[in-house]
């Protein structure tokens, strides 16, 4: 059974983030876990810009179900060359990325049945029409070329606009997940400045490529440092309010591992059994612009709320004046 779904509308006409309401129970409870709630971060028809993927197992995840992405609304960007990556993360790295490249809306779960049943005829013309049909969604119809997602390698998270490919559009939503420097100090007190640093320039540089009316979403594991990090207010810093946050839920990511900035291995605590949080922010101006009301009626209010305490107070004189008679 399909999932039922909530979802509201902000002052601005945007979908705001979905919650699943039924993803699943607790054995031996009734209602709904609160761990297997899906938050929705993007709309169906958001242009998504993916920053610092590592080994693009996110990229991947956002592909397959629950989510099902159509593959040419996601650009996906990692801060290494492919030449690293495949150092880095030798076990996944290039796999993913054959993956993705290969990847067309024609491969969506939506599945033809080739298995005939016994006594079952031979339709030509309607494989030709299934095979037309398949060619057409995976190229939009008009198109010789497939909708397939948009790899970018050496694209550093603080200066994209640096990028050609990406100076030259607007993104619904940018996701930044479980941001990193990777530079192995060990004094807390510097490693939470530079990813402060990090997380700041990343603020100030996704400005630039941002619908006005987008989103930026931020995910980071619970408790320190990351809680020290004061990621709220270093994206109001930069001129952004925060939406909601939410729980963010592994299992709603098929095949996706947090990996590490530095390279191969892992942290003490396999990331799947570490908590962590989705932050989503928009740009505070858009939003008090989308809701704040034209100066012209601003200063019409002005004087009919002016007008009325006049009217009032020459009521109250006049009232007066006839008690005194």
């Amino acid at each position: 059974m399909k999932p039922k779904s909530k979802k509201i509308r902000n002052q601005r006409g945007r979908p705001l983030p979905i919650i699943a309401t039924n993803m699943g129970k607790e054995r031996g409870g009734g209602g709904p876990s609160y761990s297997n709630k899906l938050l929705k971060f993007y709309d169906d028809s958001d242009d998504i810009l993916l920053v610092g993927e590592g080994d693009f197992s996110f990229t991947k995840a956002l592909l397959l179900p629950p989510h099902s992405c159509s593959p040419d609304r996601i650009t996906a960007t990692v801060f290494d060359s492919r030449d690293d990556l495949r150092e880095k993360y030798p076990d996944t790295a290039e796999t993913n990325i054959v993956f993705l490249e290969e990847y067309t809306l024609s491969e969506n779960p939506a599945k033809r049945n080739n298995d005939k049943s016994e006594g079952e005829e031979d339709y030509p013309d309607i494989d030709e029409e299934q095979e037309q049909y398949n060619a057409d969604a995976a190229t939009d119809g008009h198109s010789d070329v497939p909708k397939k997602v948009k790899l970018l390698f050496k694209v550093d998270a603080t200066a994209l606009a640096k990028t050609k490919y990406l100076r030259k559009r607007k993104f619904d939503c940018c996701v930044f997940n479980f941001p990193h420097t990777g530079s192995g100090i060990t004094d807390q007190d510097r490693n939470i400045l530079k990813n402060q640093e990090l997380l700041a320039g990343f603020f100030k540089s996704v400005i630039s490529i941002l619908d006005p009316r987008g989103t930026v979403v931020v995910t980071l594991f619970d408790g320190p440092p990351y809680s020290l990090w004061n990621l709220k207010e270093l994206a109001k810093a930069a001129g952004f309010e925060t939406v909601r946050s939410g729980k963010f839920v592994w299992d709603h990511y098929e095949g996706y591992k947090h990996r590490k900035t530095s390279g191969i291995g892992e942290t003490t605590k396999k990331s799947q059994e570490r908590d962590a949080r989705l932050y989503i922010f928009r740009l505070i101006d858009s939003a008090n612009k989308d809701n704040a009301p034209p100066a012209n009626l601003k200063r019409k209010q002005g004087r009919n709320r002016k007008d009325a305490k006049r009217a009032k107070r020459r009521k109250d004189e006049s009232s007066d004046s006839a008690d005194d008679d």
